[in-house]
């Protein structure tokens, strides 16, 4: 598999290998499994956290916005499809206290 510095960074110094956290390359991205679960996707060096309907409010009040692909309907034609998986601001990564609060948001760790 070829390398991905962001996807590394992640893995290694942003969850320091801890929680049994592991990544699968799938859909163009990764995902990110902490014990099996998904609860993260890794994309174009952009981290985004699962989050359930009944706090996403949260996270849109915090600056994030939801993960947004575009897809080929059945005519052919493209349509923006969005996840339940939520932005985590550059600022944010790099703060390892309100990086631990937006996962306990998202109730991760």
């Amino acid at each position: 598999m070829k390398s991905n510095p962001f996807l590394e960074y992640i893995l290694y110094d942003v969850f320091n290998e801890r929680d049994n956290v592991t990544a699968r390359f799938m859909m163009g991205g990764h995902i990110l499994y902490k014990d099996g679960k998904v609860f993260a996707l890794v994309e174009d060096e952009k981290l985004y956290l699962k989050v359930s309907k009944d706090n996403e409010k949260w996270f849109l009040e915090n600056g994030s916005n939801k993960f947004t692909y575009e897809k080929k309907d059945k005519d052919g034609n493209r349509k923006s499809q969005t996840l339940n998986f939520f932005l985590v601001p550059e600022e944010i990564i790099e703060d390892r206290e309100r990086l631990q609060e937006w996962l306990d948001e998202a109730r991760i760790f």
